[in-house]
């Protein structure tokens, strides 16, 4: 597996960590060429955890197993979690930014002719926020009935909302027309 020996080392660790870093370059965070920066973190978690160990408390190849697969799983954490880190640090909108002669809060940069996304997206989140504003304003205005029958149908198809429900589907079938009838109505009422 490796050309590394390392003398002094229990026989058992020294083969158990070789095969955890084995282990470890077949997923896929890392490559055959990270075997041997494994193995090595590997024992130096087992040679900083080995003086914890107690005889009498344990078994030897039961203790070095737990160091060793417990320093496996975080290193795969911390592969994760850089995998998902895109660069940016949190800042708070009331952080000062720029240099000491100018005064510029983010809130400033936010509000102002950049949006939060960066260009390519100002027109979407633009788009995105006014349609949920104008769903939010129709569901307001819309009668109890039909706003109850557009919560029921948002996620289910008339059939699965019969069955969560136990109202007939034929009911739920008219009641979804009705729903339909007020919004093409709205939409016409909105184009005039």
């Amino acid at each position: 597996m490796s050309t590394n020996r390392y003398g002094g080392v229990d026989f058992y660790a020294a083969f158990f960590i070789a095969y955890k870093a084995k282990t470890l370059t077949r997923s896929p965070f890392f490559t055959s060429d990270d075997f041997e920066d494994l193995q090595q973190e590997l024992m130096l978690a087992y040679l900083h955890a080995w003086p914890r160990f107690d005889k009498s408390k344990g078994n030897p190849k039961s203790f070095i197993k737990a160091v060793v697969n417990n320093c496996a799983g975080m290193i795969i954490r911390e592969a994760e979690s850089q995998m998902r880190w895109t660069g940016q640090k949190e800042l708070s909108l009331s952080t000062i930014i720029g240099s000491d002669d100018s005064t510029t809060e983010m809130m400033d940069l936010i509000s102002g002719d950049h949006s939060l996304w960066g260009d390519p997206f100002e027109s979407l989140s633009h788009q995105t926020i006014e349609m949920n504003m104008n769903i939010q304003r129709v569901l307001a205005e819309m009668p109890e009935d039909i706003r109850m029958t557009y919560e029921l149908l948002k996620n289910q198809s008339i059939t699965e909302a019969a069955q969560s429900t136990g109202i007939p589907r034929t009911t739920l079938s008219s009641k979804a027309k009705r729903l339909r009838q007020y919004l093409e109505d709205l939409a016409l009422k909105e184009e005039n």
